[in-house]
């Protein structure tokens, strides 16, 4: 329980760090079809494929601390 514990937390921890270094240039949708219309700053951003990269690289970096270190 408590490193099961122990490795979501890391895992959280980590992938909001790596989702920190994230540039935002690189989350803005590269089409003609939404840097080109009047619609909400918000909806011109992609989140789902840089939050999925950094919460994995969180797991992993998570895992390589709680089972590989020790």
């Amino acid at each position: 329980m408590e490193t099961g514990l122990t490795f979501l937390m890391f895992t959280l921890a980590y992938g909001l760090c790596f989702l920190s270094f994230y540039p935002e240039r690189y989350l803005k949708k590269f089409s003609y079809k939404y840097s080109h219309k009047n619609i909400p700053e918000y909806k011109k951003f992609r989140l789902a494929e840089p939050m999925f990269f950094s919460f994995l690289a969180g797991y992993v970096v998570a895992f390589a601390v709680l089972f590989l270190m020790p």
